[in-house]
């Protein structure tokens, strides 16, 4: 009775899979966004049946893969397959959330990394020099038509894009770590909503306004600052790399960290959630915003600006 139920829920997760596979692949905009669903039959086949089965889910999903659409496509349903699987374990086991977030992160990690380094090896394709040369092109032609319409270019903030264009792959960690944080942020986005409609247990999220980062982290981030102001690197030196990455990550955190405490601000104030949403679409247009934002954080995590506004 068991196994006819785990073929039977295996071969509707498996058409579920194909079809979420087949618009991925082929509807852009929609594809865009439900590519972060495609884990989600592994979670529920998971949590039903455990890992060691949902393994051959997975096995049978690459098949399938290959036979609507083409070899290459298998990393595709390998990334979000195994990160399901992982994912789903960890919902099993009812860990915390910040631990499923981790996990999912670190496999979409591991698969980025292996599959970007098959890519260069047997393709001869780097997808990190192509992307750069794509938009330096682009600049180039914007700056071409500008100057073909009589239109006045600030110089020093055309080398400024520039400059951050060419510092990408220099910035490679940061962006990995970056982009699988967020895919398993949007895996998790996703499936919570299914599986609580399907009356799965799953550890809920705190509320953003409680975020809260470890103090040392502050320090970890002087000591790098010291070290970026202070210590002469060679560009491209071993140094100069993990202390350009170190430098991102913990500005990304304060950031993270300052958003929460406007959060936070705004709760207590009653002004709603819409300001913490607003100032992160303004700040995308006005990227200066940003680092007021993330100064904002340190002096949260430093001084303990939450405790004062709870006082007042």
């Amino acid at each position: 009775m068991k196994n006819t139920r785990m073929i039977t829920e295996g071969a509707v997760l498996l058409a579920i899979f194909s079809l979420l596979l087949l618009i991925t692949l082929y509807i852009p905009f929609i594809g865009t966004i439900l590519m972060f669903a495609l884990p989600l039959p592994f979670i529920l086949y998971t949590m039903r049946f455990g890992s060691k089965y949902a393994l051959l889910l997975l096995l049978a999903a690459c098949v399938i893969t290959m036979l609507i659409s083409s070899i290459f496509t298998i990393a595709l349903s390998l990334t979000f397959g195994l990160s399901g699987i992982v994912i789903g374990t960890f919902y099993q086991q009812g860990r915390k959330k910040w631990e499923t977030l981790l996990a999912g992160t670190v496999i979409y990690i591991v698969s980025i990394v292996i599959f970007y380094s098959i890519t260069v090896k047997f393709l001869e394709s780097n997808l990190i020099v192509n992307l750069q040369d794509m938009l330096l092109g682009a600049i180039s032609q914007t700056e071409q038509i500008a100057k073909s319409t009589g239109m006045d270019i600030n110089q020093e903030n055309l080398q400024k894009l520039k400059g951050s264009v060419k510092i990408i792959p220099y910035i490679i960690p940061t962006l990995l770590v970056i982009t699988a944080f967020m895919y398993a942020l949007f895996t998790d986005l996703m499936a919570v909503p299914v599986l609580k409609r399907l009356n799965y247990k799953v550890q809920p999220w705190a509320p953003f306004r409680l975020f809260q980062l470890p103090k040392n982290i502050l320090w970890y981030y002087i000591i790098v600052l010291i070290c970026v102001m202070f210590i002469q690197v060679e560009k491209g030196s071993y140094l100069y790399l993990v202390l350009l990455n170190l430098s991102y990550i913990f500005s990304t955190l304060m950031t993270v960290q300052g958003f929460a405490f406007i959060s936070f601000f705004a709760h207590k104030k009653g002004y709603g959630k819409a300001i913490p949403l607003f100032l992160f679409v303004f700040g995308l247009f006005i990227p200066n915003l940003f680092y007021i934002i993330s100064f904002l954080g340190i002096i949260d995590l430093g001084f303990s600006l939450r405790q004062k506004v709870d006082k007042t």
